[in-house]
């Protein structure tokens, strides 16, 4: 079986998800910046609609956070804890470009018996595959990755070997990029069974007529996207209508 995770920037996104027929979700806020933590306001109002795991990142940026910030961070995911959700998004790196262990354990003692994906700073270490056997030891059951490239279509080699060597001890989900389009290609190149995707479209009925321009008097923006119900229930489709029948992964094994 594929499981499809959407990458939800807010509320309707994740409503868009669960009737489009995703099976779960990442929920975060500015996806424009990578994306960060969602405010409690919106964390409390998302509850129980689909299967999600929050984001913890405090901001936008590279991985490598100070103590105040990996305190905040913990902060956060004890509040995500309480409010129920089945598990968080997490990642650190140290100034070398390693797997900041120390902060990661933090991060997971202050979410004890929650599940913990380990975001793309797994493309932005030094050596992916032994931080993903690192991963794996500390108690991750997802590792997401676009193969070390802008987009998973050009990480499919990177993607391809993780699946190989970890794929039956981690769930390898590929992302970036992912649409639907591309999702088969993908899938079947790579052998992973899980892969991640936002697919937004700007949303064009936002008092279009006070802001024609899609700007305000000071230049300011006032357009905004969110994750397409049309283009979600389409890579659905194509998953459980394509994929689904010819997929079979590097080991020749039916998922």
């Amino acid at each position: 079986m594929i499981r499809f995770e959407l990458c939800a920037n807010g509320y309707q996104s994740l409503i868009n998800g669960a009737e489009g027929g995703a099976d779960c979700a990442e929920l975060c806020e500015a996806l424009e910046v990578g994306g960060v933590t969602p405010s409690y306001g919106t964390l409390s109002h998302c509850k129980d609609i689909i299967p999600t795991r929050v984001l913890i990142r405090c901001r936008p940026g590279d991985y490598i956070y100070n103590n105040d910030e990996i305190a905040i961070m913990c902060e956060d995911i004890k509040m995500v804890k309480s409010l129920g959700y089945e598990g968080v998004v997490i990642g650190a790196l140290n100034e070398n470009g390693d797997l900041d262990v120390p902060a990661i354990k933090r991060m997971m003692a202050a979410g004890e018996g929650m599940k913990f994906t380990f975001h793309r700073a797994i493309d932005a270490c030094n050596n992916p595959l032994d931080a993903t056997e690192t991963l794996i030891n500390l108690g991750f059951d997802k590792v997401l990755t676009s193969g070390c490239k802008p987009t998973a279509y050009e990480g499919i080699d990177m993607i391809r070997e993780m699946q190989t060597l970890f794929g039956n001890r981690i769930n390898i989900m590929a992302g970036g990029g992912i649409n639907e389009n591309n999702v088969e290609r993908i899938i079947t190149a790579t052998g992973v069974s899980n892969v991640h995707a936002s697919l937004t479209s700007e949303v064009t009925d936002n008092h279009c007529d006070l802001y024609p321009n899609g700007a305000d008097n000071t230049g300011a923006d006032m357009r905004y996207k969110v994750s397409s119900l049309e283009r979600i229930k389409v890579l659905a489709d194509v998953i459980s209508t394509e994929v689904e029948k010819s997929f079979v992964n590097v080991n020749n094994r039916k998922i």
